[in-house]
């Protein structure tokens, strides 16, 4: 019984992993801007806009620092996980909008 419980548990997990699979995306560009972490407390960070089918989202990792590997134009593979994105290193979402 426990077996078949582990067993049903790994199944449901393995189907979560695939149902995130990776997806094709495009930085459109990426700027410092500051953005509001908290409710009164902005901050500065490289705001970097990513185009994932018709959506464009927002995302940061907080950091001024920008990634040198991410420029304008190119193609990543990256993946949504509830408000994040992830590429190789977990970005946050800090917004979304759809293109027509």
């Amino acid at each position: 019984m426990r077996n078949a419980t582990l067993l049903l548990a790994t199944m449901l997990f393995s189907a979560a992993v695939l149902a995130q699979s990776d997806q094709q995306g495009k930085i459109l560009q990426w700027d410092i801007e500051s953005y509001g972490k908290h409710r009164h407390v902005t901050r500065n960070a490289a705001i970097y806009y990513i185009q994932i089918g018709k959506t464009v989202y927002q995302v940061t990792r907080g950091t001024t620092n920008p990634e040198t590997s991410l420029t304008s134009g190119k193609q990543v593979q990256c993946r949504i996980e509830k408000d994040r994105i992830r590429k190789e290193v977990r970005y946050t979402i800090i917004g979304a909008s759809e293109t027509q």
